[in-house]
């Protein structure tokens, strides 16, 4: 199955530019800034959960909170990879932009 074009079709070196441009501002560092909150609300999540854990007197309660702080543990681990990855993948469009600016 065929999907249907997302841009126009690049004409010029100007075209190109302004479209990797709006893929930087508009996808890469959103996308970013979004990870980066995302993961300061884990390890949010983390710090409460061992909290709770810290003042349950029932095990089981107890155990639940420290399994819910190893999760968000592990989903900073997975955001930060993540992270970095689209790091990676910003500063190759910034490459891109680079090139194509100079051959104006």
């Amino acid at each position: 199955m065929k999907r249907e074009r997302i841009i126009a079709e690049v004409e010029t070196v100007g075209d190109a530019r302004k479209v990797e441009e709006t893929v930087k501002t508009g996808y890469a560092e959103a996308l970013i800034e979004t990870i980066v909150n995302w993961i300061g609300v884990e390890e949010d999540l983390a710090s409460s959960y061992e909290h709770l854990a810290s003042k349950q007197g029932h095990a089981q309660a107890k155990g639940v909170f420290q399994q819910l702080a190893k999760e968000s543990n592990e989903n900073v681990d997975t955001l930060s990879e993540l992270k970095e990855s689209l790091e990676k993948l910003d500063k190759a469009r910034v490459a891109r932009i680079d090139q194509l600016s100079q051959m104006k």
